[in-house]
């Protein structure tokens, strides 16, 4: 980050000019490297989780040294922004640095082209429910399935497609469509996941345990609402502006398909909901906000650095 004439987000490796602070995506031992050769320059640390939150949350086998480089990071950053404000809130706990103070700022929308206008979805009467996810277990798979399941035993002409991994056991279900992997590195994939979403009426998202799963903001950027389990940062994400509804953890198929049932009843108000979707993605989840949000951040760090070097 450069500081004048404003604050300005570079890219160090591109434009190795000297600049003012430093922003590190998800980059722990690369600010810490930084930070041993230059202790005075301003650090801000973006990240999405801590150690403690992946071991608990995701079962990952962290080394000792990931918690202590984490840790020592935290300690001398010169400000810490997590995606979302669960994260932000227990970072001074799973860190053990009591004065820990984070932000947070969600991470944006990683499709080049988004609607620009909320997109007009199909008629209701053939439900479309997505389910995106490549980790079928903690994603919670086999409950969309079982949810499916019970919409159309109660005569809701409901359909599934589902995008990432699917069991073989489930290809041959005569309303689930399996669309594969789609990759967003791959154009053709990105027009065939944007398309998927604004064809979808709601997004499944049972999640064993999740972060701040950004399909939740893919499908909010294209006016689909989102049913999903609250855990992580899933909560923040919807924003609690009638985007969707969160159930509690471990929720059965029926449960499920009672709030299903619950959002289709009132076309007008799944209308509402579709739109105020589509309007926080354009406001709040999106990479225009998030830049902004971290220029401010940069140049609050710069400012209370100049003061302290005048003192």
């Amino acid at each position: 980050v450069r500081r004048r004439p404003s604050p300005k987000l570079v890219n160090v490796d591109s434009e190795p000019q000297e600049v003012d602070a430093v922003v590190g995506m998800v980059a722990t031992r690369l600010l810490n490297q930084i930070l041993d050769r230059n202790p005075r320059l301003p650090v801000i640390h973006v990240t999405d989780a801590t150690p403690a939150f992946l071991t608990e949350a995701y079962g990952w086998a962290l080394a000792e040294e990931d918690f202590k480089e984490e840790r020592r990071l935290a300690a001398r950053s010169s400000a810490i922004v997590y995606s979302s404000p669960e994260m932000a809130a227990r970072a001074s706990e799973d860190l053990g640095l009591p004065g820990l103070s984070p932000s947070y700022a969600p991470f944006g929308v990683n499709f080049e082209d988004l609607p620009q206008t909320c997109p007009q979805k199909p008629d209701p009467k053939r439900l479309n429910l997505l389910f995106v996810g490549v980790d079928w277990e903690r994603k919670g798979g086999d409950i969309a399935v079982e949810t499916l399941n019970r919409l159309r035993e109660q005569g809701i002409d409901a359909h599934l497609i589902i995008v990432g991994r699917c069991p073989e056991r489930h290809w041959t279900h005569p309303h689930i469509t399996f669309s594969g992997f789609l990759s967003k590195n791959r154009p053709r994939d990105v027009t065939e996941l944007s398309k998927l979403y604004r064809q979808a009426h709601l997004l499944l998202l049972p999640s064993r345990s999740d972060c701040t799963p950004m399909v939740l903001a893919e499908a909010m950027a294209h006016g689909t609402p989102v049913i999903a389990t609250e855990t992580g940062g899933v909560a923040s994400l919807l924003g609690g502006g009638g985007t969707g509804q969160l159930m509690r953890p471990f929720a059965s198929p029926s449960e499920w398909a009672a709030a299903i049932r619950t959002i289709i009843s009132d076309v007008e108000v799944y209308r509402m909901m579709s739109d105020a979707c589509f309007d926080r993605g354009q406001a709040t989840i999106s990479w225009d906000a998030w830049a902004g949000e971290i220029v401010s951040r940069a140049r609050q760090v710069i400012e209370s650095q100049d003061v302290a070097q005048s003192a």
